[in-house]
């Protein structure tokens, strides 16, 4: 027997027609529906669930991270860095000692000079004719000295004439004791005449002498490196000498004048090595000595600072008087010691962490001694060492069970279950102590 469907009603093949059986279309299209939102909605709660449980995953800490660094085995260098200006060796400023016009100048700047070799020269009239004004007093001072001599023997002449006769009674003896009183002002203004002799012989030599001063020469062998003075100007030699030139003997040798901090001075003496650098030769280094530590100190800024002069070799003459040289001087060298990084040194663990972190010690007294951290089954566990050199990046350490390569802790971060970057994507995150 077949059976016809159509528009949902059954048909038997005589015609006759029965009751439906079949739903309708729109309401198997209603129940499909229903069942995607049911999906949807599990879909939802799944997802909601998952950014819960990873929120508070996020938030919860699972223990620190360490950060660690090898101990490694070299040079210790403990040096102290300071800076100063260039000068010469030796130096010598030349002035005048007298006043007036510069009528020559010989020399200029970076001129080699000899010792005595004339450098300019003052207008000399005005001395010269005081050189002859004196001559003329010694020569004046001497005619009053043979004048005085004559009347010296003029009034023993007169003394011993009154004498005579006195003897004989022709005449008072108020006459002797008169001539007698003008042979001894006669003595006396003999006396005064050497004497103003001596005074303008004197005022000669004087004169003579700053005649020489109008001529300035050169008091050492060097190089002129500076000069104050043109032809034309005048000279006031009032109350000091001005200064006109300035000879450095040799440049060869230089020496840097550098202040030292009152910290690093315990670290500082005589005839340590030192290296100096300047900005005009930034990849090359000058070698020199520490010659002296000044017991003169200096405050500036409330800064208390000791001069150090450091001698520097020159030999190609790179280095010029003035230039700004920053200076390390080498206070200690250990060669082939163990050594970490000083953020070793200054770790310290948190005091309670999830993972059972060690607690920070108490604080060293001795400041010879420190300690480390080395990690064992992922705990930070106190090593105590013994501390030597340091510099600006490490410090040099020694105990029992030290050895290089082996890795001690420096720094530890936070770390949390997961975190999601700037890409959203999940990952280990912290945040650095």
């Amino acid at each position: 027997m077949h059976i016809v469907a159509r528009r949902g009603i059954l048909r038997r093949p005589n015609g006759a027609s029965q009751s439906p059986v079949s739903q309708d279309p729109f309401d198997e299209l209603h129940a499909r529906r229903s069942r995607r939102w049911i999906v949807v909605v599990v879909v939802l709660a799944i997802i909601a669930a998952g950014a819960v449980v990873y929120a508070r995953r996020r938030r919860a800490p699972t223990g620190p991270r360490y950060l660690t660094a090898s101990v490694g085995r070299g040079e210790i260098v403990a040096s102290v860095e300071t800076s100063g200006s260039l000068q010469p060796d030796v130096q010598v400023q030349v002035g005048s000692q007298v006043s007036g016009r510069m009528a020559r100048v010989l020399v200029d700047f970076n001129a080699r000079v000899t010792r005595g070799q004339l450098l300019a020269e003052i207008d000399s009239t005005p001395f010269r004719a005081a050189v002859a004004q004196a001559r003329a007093a010694v020569l004046s001072a001497q005619a009053q000295l043979q004048r005085a001599q004559v009347n010296v023997r003029i009034a023993e002449t007169n003394l011993a004439r009154a004498t005579d006769l006195r003897s004989r009674g022709l005449n008072a003896i108020a006459d002797v004791d008169s001539t007698r009183g003008a042979r001894d002002l006669s003595l006396a203004d003999v006396a005064a005449a050497r004497a103003e002799i001596a005074r303008a012989r004197a005022s000669l030599s004087s004169a003579e002498t700053n005649l020489t001063f109008t001529r300035i020469t050169a008091p050492i062998d060097g190089v002129v490196i500076q000069r104050s003075i043109d032809e034309g100007q005048t000279v006031a030699a009032s109350f000091q000498a001005p200064t006109l030139f300035l000879i450095a003997a040799d440049l060869t040798r230089m020496r840097i004048v550098a202040n030292v901090d009152e910290a690093d001075v315990a670290q500082m003496r005589e005839h340590l090595m030192a290296t100096a650098r300047v900005d005009a030769f930034p990849g090359e280094t000058f070698r020199g000595e520490l010659v002296e530590l000044r017991y003169g100190s200096q405050t500036t800024s409330g800064v208390v600072t000791y001069p150090a002069v450091i001698s520097v070799a020159n030999p190609e003459m790179k280095l010029r008087p003035g230039m700004t040289a920053t200076v390390t001087v080498v206070a200690a060298r250990h060669p082939e010691v163990l050594f970490v990084p000083n953020a070793a040194l200054r770790f310290r663990p948190t005091a309670a962490t999830p993972d059972g972190g060690a607690p920070a010690p108490a604080a060293e007294s001795d400041p010879h001694r420190g300690t480390l951290y080395v990690l064992r089954a992922s705990r930070p566990v106190a090593v105590p060492v013994t501390l030597g050199l340091h510099d600006d990046r490490r410090t040099e350490v020694s105990g029992p069970g030290l050895a290089a390569g082996m890795q001690v802790v420096t720094d530890e971060i936070e770390q949390r279950a997961s975190t999601t970057g700037s890409g959203g994507a999940p990952g280990m995150g912290g945040r650095r102590r």
